[in-house]
């Protein structure tokens, strides 16, 4: 104060200074000859010489400088959080946190007003991203995230030039996105001042997060789908956790008990799809005493209900996959395997079954010498197609497989690769050409399909698989004396420990039931031995034998493939000496190995949907187009239909992936909550139409903003301490803006107020003459 004192009439501290000499001589006489010193005397004697004092200073014309914000010149920005997290009304409360704030942010209140003599005033909002606006009182508050972080890195990059005094930030401080990375990282070049309103009052929530979904492709395993259920101030209370089909049905419902303040536990449930595809499930939760099936939820103890719900999308289909079956001749297995095949809409069956072997020509005594098989002779038009004498008997099985399998078992990759699986029976590896298996192998290898040997008297070792291109990808070592088995010993077929954890082996709920399963299970006659299991391969089952136990089911990875061997021969047993007519567990069990062999061979068309990591990201939607030898596709056009909770349809385009060849990507900003489906639609380079996909996600914006309902007052306080401002309680507004020109602002100008002529002075002046008077009339003094 006194560095900044200024005397404007330097020249006449003599005079002031020997008048207030004299003054002071004469005061001190006047008392000390006349009265008595008392303490109240003196006190009387000391403001007479205040008085005398200011007055005399007033001579020299003292003036004072002082620094003020330059009118104008400073920028100081009004930021509000526009979202639905601000609407948040306690229980009981009579107005939320927006209703308390909107009186406000009108542009007319007096602490606006006052703003504005001294800065250059910004108003802003915030939600998805940051917006400059005219007022604030028109605010929605609808916006579905809180993204701080980026408003305040956008901030500073807007007024990277600017001379900003400070930010008052009115937020409950629940971002979206990565606060902390903007503490860690951002050197702060101006003041933030979050404004909060406290509040004493407890918020009682129900919240479901981190949802996920398992699905599996194997008949009657369920599809999982579990969520994090939190609760907070509900201790003791019982919570109602619901599964909702897309048509509004409860499809199971759990009741949890709350055993502390602040509850968590992972809710899972496990339910049948009524139909393949893709469908929408809900999870919801919601006080037990307040569970109804309305679908509309409410709460008369919950600050919200917005974050009580939780969506799935559960995608069970993909099909229909092909299954490529060759026989060496017809038998029982073949007969059950169809039948349990075409069962399954999401499998189609060709069968390739050889009904008679290649002959040797021969003609004796023949007027006219036929060049068809006796079998066919006759029977066929063709000649072009009938077989020969020197070519087996092909019956071709399944809807289209007389022209996909026109030249008998296919030689060329796009003709094979257009199964996903094969299964070979009983058939010899003569059967092959040395083309065909190599292109077998690369059908497992490279394609990525899969391939089942089932045993029989010409598979394996007694079909001489040995030392050939299918001998190396099958996952048992094909090596041992074939004729020293007892081929007349009855052996018992049971999975191992490994095999009972694989769900597509298992066919009954629980471990009891699958024990049961296996004792009414007949005993098999036709097996076959191998030598050993390969490196990587896993023992799924085994038979139990007079020499002790042997493979029975064995299978591998084998490059992108899997390969399995099923060393039983006679597998129909069990569907014909079943204890029910009702349950056929042989159909079933076929069914599930056919899926296992098929879930993960790649499509020629196939999208990948992965979710966003952060909020405000988009969902990232991969296309991979392979031609019908599976290898890359380029050039292509792929059209997505997205069509959006409202049922509003949105066009898009996925384009080339320039570092992956094949590979096509797009994004999708998926702004509302609910269901979103997708329906890509892939052409070809010369204009042919590929497979249409239907996809689809779920998407909850509103679970990011609701994953916490308290105001975060430990991040606000750590964003004001890291930029040098402070945490303004919500009732302290005006005092705080009265004292802002007092603070440190980027630009002021100086101004010289004179002190001489200012009321304070001459009012105490005044007042100390008159308590002086005022005492010596009390003491009677004259």
């Amino acid at each position: 104060m006194f560095e900044s004192l200024i005397l404007g009439a330097r020249d006449w501290w003599p005079v002031a200074a020997v008048l207030a000499t004299l003054l002071l001589v004469l005061v001190l006489w006047s008392y000390v000859s006349r009265a008595r010193l008392t303490p109240l005397t003196f006190l009387a004697m000391l403001l007479k010489l205040a008085a005398v004092a200011a007055l005399a200073f007033c001579l020299l014309e003292p003036m004072q400088r002082s620094e003020r914000p330059r009118p104008g010149a400073n920028v100081l920005a009004l930021v509000v959080d526009n979202s639905r997290s601000m609407e948040i009304r306690p229980p009981g409360a009579s107005r939320s946190r927006i209703e308390s704030l909107r009186p406000r942010l009108d542009t007319r209140s007096s602490w606006q007003a006052r703003l504005a003599q001294d800065f250059d005033v910004r108003r802003y909002a915030f939600a998805q991203r940051l917006q400059a606006v005219d007022s604030l009182e028109e605010l929605l508050f609808d916006g579905n995230h809180s993204s701080l972080a980026d408003s305040l890195a956008t901030l500073h990059s807007r007024f990277a030039t600017r001379n900003v005094a400070g930010v008052l930030l009115f937020t409950d401080g629940l971002a979206t996105d990565d606060l902390q990375r903007v503490l860690r990282d951002t050197v702060f070049r101006f003041p933030l001042f979050p404004i909060l309103a406290r509040s004493g009052e407890t918020l009682r929530d129900l919240s479901l997060s981190q949802p996920s979904v398992l699905v599996s492709s194997f008949e009657l395993a369920p599809v999982s789908v579990e969520a994090s259920l939190r609760a907070r101030g509900l201790a003791g209370r019982d919570i109602a956790v619901r599964l909702i089909d897309p048509k509004g049905k409860t499809l199971d419902r759990q009741v949890v008990t709350c055993d502390n303040e602040t509850f968590e536990q992972r809710v899972r449930f496990q339910f049948q799809p009524s139909e393949p595809g893709l469908q929408m499930v809900e999870m919801r939760a919601q006080l037990a005493s307040e569970d109804s099936d309305a679908p509309e939820l409410s709460s008369q103890v919950e600050a919200t209900m917005v974050n009580n719900r939780c969506l799935m999308a559960v995608d069970r289909g993909g099909g229909p996959y092909r299954v490529l079956y060759v026989s060496g001749r017809p038998n029982w297995e073949y007969k059950f395997i169809r039948r349990a095949l075409e069962e399954d809409i999401e499998l189609q069956f060709h069968g390739l079954v050889r009904i008679a072997k290649k002959e040797p020509k021969f003609s004796f005594r023949d007027q006219v010498v036929e060049s068809a098989n006796p079998l066919k002779a006759g029977f066929s038009d063709d000649e072009e197609t009938v077989e020969q004498y020197d070519e087996p008997v092909l019956l071709k099985i399944g809807e289209g497989s007389a022209e996909a399998l026109k030249s008998g078992f296919p030689s060329g990759e796009e003709d094979l690769f257009a199964y996903d699986a094969i299964i070979l029976d009983d058939v010899e590896a003569s059967f092959f050409t040395q083309q065909q298996m190599l292109l077998m192998r690369q059908f497992v290898a490279e394609r990525g399909g899969g391939l089942l040997m089932l045993g029989g008297q010409e598979s394996f070792l007694g079909g001489a698989y040995r030392d050939t291109p299918l001998g190396d990808i099958l996952p048992v070592y094909l090596r041992g004396n074939e004729d020293a088995q007892d081929k007349s010993a009855a052996v018992r077929y049971r999975l191992t420990r490994e095999g009972s954890l694989e769900p597509w082996l298992r066919l009954r709920p629980n471990q009891a039931e699958e024990i049961k399963r296996f004792e009414e299970m007949p005993d098999f006659l036709t097996w076959n031995a191998v030598a050993d299991l390969k490196p990587g391969a896993s023992l799924l089952a085994e038979i139990n034998t007079p020499r002790g136990p042997q493979p029975g089911l064995v299978a591998q990875r084998f490059g992108k493939g899997r390969t399995m061997a099923l060393l039983v021969g006679d597998f129909w047993r069990w569907s014909m000496r079943r204890a029910t007519l009702e349950t056929d567990d042989l159909a079933q069990s076929w069914r599930q190995m056919a899926r296992w062999l098929t879930s993960d061979v790649p499509r020629r068309v196939q999208v990948e949907i992965a979710p966003p990591v952060e909020s405000l990201k988009p969902h990232q939607i991969t296309v991979s187009l392979r031609d019908p030898t599976f290898k890359p596709l380029d050039n292509a056009t792929v059209q997505l239909a997205v069509t959006e909770p409202d049922g509003r349809k949105i066009e898009a385009v996925a384009i080339a992936d320039p570092k992956r060849p094949g590979y096509y990507v797009a994004e999708y900003w998926s702004a509302s909550d609910g269901g979103y489906r997708c329906r890509v639609t892939p052409t070809s380079p010369d204009g042919e139409p590929l497979q249409i996909v239907e996809t689809g996600w779920t998407a909850q914006p509103s679970a990011a903003e609701f994953a916490r309902i308290e105001p975060d007052i430990e991040i606000l306080q750590q964003l004001a301490k890291a930029s040098e401002g402070e945490v303004v309680p919500m009732e302290g507004l005006d005092a705080f803006v009265a004292s802002l020109p007092t603070r440190k602002v980027p630009v002021t100008e100086s101004r010289i107020e004179p002190l001489w002529h200012r009321p304070w002075l001459i009012l105490l002046a005044i007042g100390c003459l008159c308590l002086e008077w005022g005492i010596r009339r009390w003491q009677g003094l004259p």
